[in-house]
């Protein structure tokens, strides 16, 4: 059979041991859900490695989307499972686009030292750099100047205020917006220094990495590690104020190239690779496929294509005079040398202004692919459980890996029937859009962490409310109604917490009668519906991580449990009404254990109950909630008695002012304290309930519950006017003789009633007409008749 028609191998599943979980997960090597069986005999042991970051900018809700979706996963793998997982992420430290960036950085940073003030050297290195820019800019008019630039670009208005932009569009906007902020700058009478800089920053920037690059020396690595070490520790920042667990291990790709080398080495020993002149070393796709391996096992469909060579050094932009330069040239040999348009880069040769690393084959540095097989066959072997990344890594990136590590593993096939199966279960989670777009650094279309963050609009347990909402291998777009499912999922989850805490203070309290113990069936039912709930979250878990169903489970055993309290609350028409806290705190306890292994963080204690502080991972809120409980109680208490009294005396001036000052402790100072006194059934001797939360959160709702209350007043209002508007205008109406209403000039003959005989063309009225205009003639004098009626 032809190697092109050939079915992808038959993925070999891990053989069970007898300690073995039902958890099912969707595998993308299969494209079904399999069931998970560890590397480790004792099927105890997880080894899971994630693709990291390439640090070279700030990470984005794309990224948290990736990286907490894996952090949940990976809890409820160690903390629901109860497995032993050893989560091995990399960072790419050494990676094309750092080295652009690092460059650039380097060289404007320099530029602004040696030419504090804008004068005419500066402006004219701007129109280089302007030149070089648009010429570097795919779609870009060549006939373009900055003279003529302000008038083109008005003619891009509906590319710029597009709210949906494919990529090539998303590029070209970016660029474009470069350029206009560096002409408007350049056409500023005096132009302030940092204004000018930062105006002219993308296209001076990429002017001065490309034409002083040639003044890096090969062996420095400092302006690239610098780089990429300030990006690595913001973005591991991010991660923890999104409460994500670090890595067991972390392999840097700048602290494993001598493990680099060797991997590629061994590769070429085992007729995988070959080297040309000059220093690059390739995979050689085809010599793998005839060895018995089948390359693209993730898509398949992608084989036969070129290799997307995402990370290869992207060529200078074309000289003036439309030669190639010696880079371009160098770059094309390079590739006419390649034995097969599949194969794709193990070891890069350093060009001019590149960091490189002595190897056999001359300095140079790992390619994009090479280092995630060689760090993760360094710490975890010949085959591992779970390799986990974004969805638009699976081809080319994680395909290659595969096929670097079966190359690296490589068994004869005529000598081993046990094919080289480095990875048993890949997971992709999927993408993150906002109005259709996917999120990407790259493409500079992004929301970063800290400014979703910062800006109010997000806070981490939104983002991982939202993600678990989603869940995590099919692509999500942020809505509208989206956002308000997690704000109403988390707002609910926030009362039931708040409401129990509260009851759970009450019932412990030295004050008021002594809590009942009840199992009736109420009580009964919900210890029923609460192991339901727990079912179904475990079948959910089990079913590949399906987080989108555990939480809809939670908050219907949350509904249920409100209807509880509710239904057995005491009130007017139920005094003796009583249900049992025990009921309650069971279910809000197991909550609580839940929402914690998922990541959320819980209240502190012995015995906790509800989520630590929005945006934390961790509280004491409940200790202290226990402390100042006394306290407020009795403050409570008090003004329970001072509302009384003022209830049972109105008509005393001085209770009015009374009350006003009890809603004013209640409404204002006790929420900006972060306590909420929830009044109750007061005739019946029901004193009101103490919770405790985030002032923030109160403070909101009760803005919430003013505008509502405002909004009725003012619907109410409105219906009032109206109402007053249809009774002016039907008295009006009334006030019409029938015999006049039709004297208008859509008619020109009447009979002695009124009636219209003909119109006002001449043409006789029909029939049909006619017993319509009667009706209304007659519903018209029967008003008349009631107006002059209630006159007399």
């Amino acid at each position: 059979m032809a190697l092109e028609n050939r079915e992808p191998p038959a993925w070999s599943p891990p053989r069970a041991s007898s300690s073995s979980s039902p958890l099912l997960l969707n595998n993308s090597l299969t494209k079904t859900k399999t069931p998970f069986v560890p590397v480790d005999p004792t099927g105890r042991k997880v080894s899971w490695y994630c693709c990291g970051p390439t640090v070279y900018d700030a990470g984005h809700l794309g990224h948290a989307r990736n990286y907490l979706t894996t952090d949940v996963l990976r809890r409820i793998m160690r903390d629901y499972f109860g497995y032993e997982v050893v989560f091995v992420q990399n960072v790419t430290d050494v990676d094309d686009k750092i080295i652009k960036r690092a460059r650039e950085r380097h060289f404007l940073a320099k530029y602004k030292e040696d030419h504090p003030k804008i004068d005419a050297e500066v402006v004219e290195d701007i129109k280089l750099a302007f030149a070089q820019f648009a010429r570097d800019t795919k779609g870009f008019p060549a006939d373009t100047t900055i003279d003529t630039f302000p008038q083109w670009f008005t003619t891009q208005k509906e590319l710029l205020e597009s709210p949906i932009l494919d990529e090539d569009q998303t590029i070209f906007k970016v660029r474009i917006l470069a350029l206009n902020s560096a002409v408007n700058a350049l056409l500023t009478p005096i132009p302030e220094p940092t204004q000018f800089y930062a105006a002219v920053e993308s296209i001076l920037s990429a002017y001065l990495g490309n034409v002083k690059k040639s003044e890096i020396p090969p062996d420095e690595h400092a302006i690239f590690a610098d780089y990429a070490a300030y990006w690595e520790h913001q973005f591991n920042e991010d991660l923890r104020t999104l409460n994500c667990l670090p890595p067991t291990i972390t392999t840097r790709v700048s602290e494993f190239i001598p493990e680099n080398i060797a991997f590629v080495q061994q590769i070429i020993d085992n007729g995988f690779a070959y080297a040309i002149p000059g220093g690059t070393v390739y995979f050689d796709v085809n010599a793998f496929e005839k060895a018995g391996h089948f390359y693209a096992k993730l898509e398949p469909g992608n084989r036969k294509g070129e290799a997307k060579q995402e990370e290869e050094v992207t060529a200078p932009p074309p000289p003036p005079a439309g030669e190639a330069s010696s880079a371009e040239l160098e770059i094309q040999n390079e590739k006419a040398q390649k034995r097969s348009g599949r194969d794709f880069a193990l070891w890069k040769k350093s060009r001019v202004g590149e960091p490189g690393w002595e190897s056999p084959w001359g300095s140079g540095r790992p390619g994009w692919h090479i280092e995630c097989s060689a760090m993760a066959s360094e710490v975890l072997g010949s085959q591992f459980d779970i390799h986990s990344g974004g969805i638009d890594l699976a081809f080319p990136h994680h395909d290659n890996e595969l096929a670097q590590a079966e190359a690296y593993w490589h068994k004869n096939p005529k000598e081993s029937k046990t094919p080289v199966q480095w990875v048993n279960y890949f997971i992709h989670m999927g993408h993150l859009s906002i109005a259709g777009a996917k999120m990407s650094k790259s493409l500079k279309n992004f929301i970063t962490i800290r400014e979703a963050l910062d800006s109010g609009d997000w806070t981490a347990r939104k983002l991982r409310i939202l993600f678990m909402m989603g869940g995590w291998k099919g692509g999500l777009e942020i809505s509208q109604n989206f956002r308000a499912e997690v704000d109403l999922w988390e707002k609910t989850l926030s009362n039931f917490f708040s409401s129990v805490g509260a009851l759970v203070l009450e019932s412990e309290s030295t004050e008021g009668p002594r809590p009942k113990h009840l199992f009736r069936s109420q009580e009964k039912q919900l210890y029923q519906d609460l192991e339901t709930a727990q079912k179904d979250v475990h079948e959910a878990l089990c079913d590949s991580f399906n987080t989108s169903l555990a939480l809809s489970v939670i908050l219907d055993l949350v509904s249920k449990a409100n209807t509880y309290i509710k239904s057995n609350q005491k009130s007017t028409n139920n005094p003796d009404a009583y249900f049992s806290i025990n009921s309650v705190k069971e279910v809000a306890r197991w909550i609580t254990k839940m929402l914690q292994i998922f990541g959320f963080g819980a209240s502190s204690g012995s015995d906790p109950i509800g989520w630590a502080e929005a945006g934390s991972a961790s509280g004491t809120a409940q200790d202290s909630q226990t402390i100042a409980f006394p306290y407020v109680q009795a403050l409570s208490q008090f003004r329970d008695q001072v509302k009384h009294l003022a209830i049972t005396n109105k008509s005393q001036p001085v209770c009015q002012e009374l009350l006003k000052l009890s809603d004013h402790v209640r409404d204002n100072q006790l929420l900006q304290l972060g306590v909420n006194l929830e009044d109750r059934d007061s005739s019946i001797g029901e004193p009101a309930l103490i919770k405790f939360g985030d002032p923030t959160e109160f403070l909101a709702a009760r803005e919430a519950k003013i505008q509502a209350q405002l909004e009725k007043e003012q619907k109410k209002e409105a219906a009032r006017l109206e109402a007053e508007r249809l009774e002016k205008e039907k008295a009006e109406k009334a006030r019409v003789k029938p015999e006049d209403m039709f004297k208008t000039d859509e008619y020109s003959q009447w009979d002695e009633d009124g009636l219209p005989t003909v119109d006002a063309q001449g043409e006789e009225v029909t029939k049909s007409k006619r017993k319509t205009l009667k009706k209304a003639w007659d519903r018209q004098k029967k008003l008349y008749d009631a107006q002059l009626k209630a006159g007399a």
